[in-house]
């Protein structure tokens, strides 16, 4: 019976033996391996990549757009409200021009501040 036993685990050993004799011939084998795989698995990478990063853009652009259309009435306001303040600006250096002393006082406030007032601008 113990050399059943032996036997058997031989066999079992020589057939692991032999597996892995024959796993070492398919890897070292004469045959080439091919680099298409690894190279497609990266192509399919990259372009998946660039895909997600164009789609993020493209959406990113959307809200922009959509932000920038939300904004144009308060942005046309704001140009209407410099106008009418370029206009008082005018008028009050017109008026410092023919003398006002309050106005006077104005412009010379604002120039001491850095700002310069042109009264042909209307």
């Amino acid at each position: 019976m113990a050399t059943t036993a032996t036997e058997a685990g031989h066999a079992a050993a020589s057939k692991r033996s032999a597996k892995r004799s024959r796993l070492r011939e398919r890897l070292a084998g004469d045959k080439p391996t091919s680099a298409f795989l690894p190279i497609l698995l990266v192509t399919c990478a990259i372009t998946g990549l660039l895909l997600i990063q164009a789609a993020q853009l493209y959406a990113d652009r959307s809200q922009l757009a959509e932000l920038r259309a939300s904004q144009r009435p308060a942005y046309k306001e704001a140009q209407r409200l410099q106008s009418q303040l370029e206009g008082v600006a005018a008028d009050t250096a017109v008026l410092a021009e023919q003398g006002n002393a309050n106005a006077k006082l104005i412009i010379e406030a604002l120039r001491s501040r850095g700002i310069n007032i042109d009264p042909t601008k209307r």
